[in-house]
């Protein structure tokens, strides 16, 4: 399939919102777009993937958005959730409880509550966790899957922030130190079902991924061993997600279906072809989904240097904005009507967002053709892990968003409105 959404496609789309009037230039200095037809086609690609028994499910954090989460149910998939509100937005979407996994790392005492008498999945992080289900299951009866969140501690990518498989990290229980103490636990408690792991997210590579799912592999088939003489098993292996995606659009991104592969291998490397699967991807299903339009309110050209002030900043784009070099977006520019900008001669601008701080700066020595009051930078690839965390410093209003199916445009959701932002602060 084609990795990334083609400019040509995103300025016809820009043009013909315009004329229908889902975009007021006025008002809509920033909007997103995202794409359905390219979230059902990484689904399929997924699920051709991965054996067929896999369960799939989408990280909610990665894009909370309810009407997408109803779009990725629609087409198979269950819900990964890391908090009490994902939680509640998956059910509002209409995911079955089964379909649900619970992941935070901070589980209450209520929560846990609310999960087991839901029957909801639940991925304990640590061995504390672990007791604390346990009181809870002598008093609550509970048909909930049970994981154990291990750390393989493989090592990190190339992003530490997100990498999760190092000597020390604030998620599972660390194997290389607690070994014996975990398949102690899945010894003395045969309500718990299977090994859970998320080695990391952008940054690391397919080779660090399948060297620690390995390791869970490892550690599966001796918890099997020590309980084969109950005539029990570790029932399922939730690999989460991780696989990096390309923000470059002349580079590809690892290909699944090697890495589907590559795990198929493993997987039968240690007899344990019938071990069911669950992942949790979300950058690999929406970041290339979707991407952002704003508005150049002001084009700020100097003598040595030139800045666009635009509408969408570190409120939108965080880690973009707090993590420069790390993080990239290809950026190409549009003039009102939506028509791509091209020109021999480019200018080199720094990009601007609209917050009061030295860093709201999305993107540094960027060339692009001279840009105009009015025109519309497209930032590509910002379907995932962007609005998703969204900061409310300054009062910004949250943009529009705008879905795109089959040549259909539709609201995902509105703007925020002047009252919406009174009432969040009142």
């Amino acid at each position: 399939m084609n990795h990334f959404i083609p400019i040509k496609s995103i300025g016809q789309s820009f043009n013909e919102c315009i004329h229908c009037g889902l975009i007021d230039p006025e008002k809509d200095t920033t909007i997103i777009f995202y794409d359905n037809d390219f979230l059902k086609a990484k689904i399929k690609e997924l699920k051709e993937s991965f054996p067929n028994s896999t369960i799939h499910t989408s990280a909610v954090k990665a894009n909370p958005l309810i009407k997408i989460l109803e779009k990725s149910k629609a087409l198979g998939l269950g819900a990964e959730v890391a908090s009490e509100g994902e939680l509640f937005l998956a059910q509002k979407a209409g995911f079955r409880n089964e379909k649900i996994i619970f992941d935070s790392p901070a589980k209450t005492k209520a929560e846990l509550t609310y999960a087991l008498q839901n029957d909801i999945h639940i991925n304990a992080d640590s061995l504390m966790e672990l007791d604390r289900i346990a009181r809870l299951k002598q008093t609550i009866p509970s048909a909930s899957l049970v994981g154990l969140r291990i750390n393989p501690q493989v090592g990190t990518g190339k992003i530490a922030s997100t990498s999760l498989a190092g000597k020390y990290s604030k998620f599972g229980v660390p194997v290389k130190d607690y070994r014996d103490k975990i398949i102690k636990y899945f010894k003395a408690h045969d309500w718990l079902n299977g090994i859970h792991m998320h080695i990391g997210s952008q940054g690391c590579e397919m080779q660090l991924l399948l060297k620690g799912i390995e390791k869970g592999l490892q550690i599966i088939k001796e918890i099997n061993n020590t309980l084969k003489s109950e005539n029990r098993k570790v029932e399922f292996f939730d690999i989460g997600g991780g696989l990096p995606v390309s923000y470059h659009h002349n580079q590809h991104p690892p290909d699944i279906k090697i890495y589907g592969q590559e795990i198929k291998s493993l997987l039968k490397k240690y007899n344990l072809e019938n071990l069911r699967l669950i992942t949790e991807f979300g950058r690999y299903l929406h970041v290339n989904s979707g991407y952002i339009l704003t508005k150049v309110e002001y084009a700020k050209h100097y003598p040595n240097d030139n800045t666009l002030i635009v509408h969408a900043g570190a409120d939108l784009l965080l880690r973009e904005c707090l993590n420069p070099g790390q993080w990239y977006h290809e950026i190409s520019l549009l003039n009102k009507d939506g028509n791509h900008k091209k020109s021999k001669t480019l200018k080199e601008y720094q990009i601007a967002g609209p917050l009061c701080f030295a860093n709201d700066i999305v993107a540094r020595d960027v060339k692009i053709p001279e840009a105009c009051e009015g025109d519309y930078l497209v930032i590509h690839d910002t379907g995932g892990y962007t609005f998703g965390m969204w900061s409310k410093y300054v009062s910004r209003m949250f943009p529009k968003i705008i879905g795109k199916e089959s040549n259909h445009y539709f609201v995902i959701k509105e703007r925020e409105t002047v009252k919406d932002i009174v009432r969040f602060w009142s």
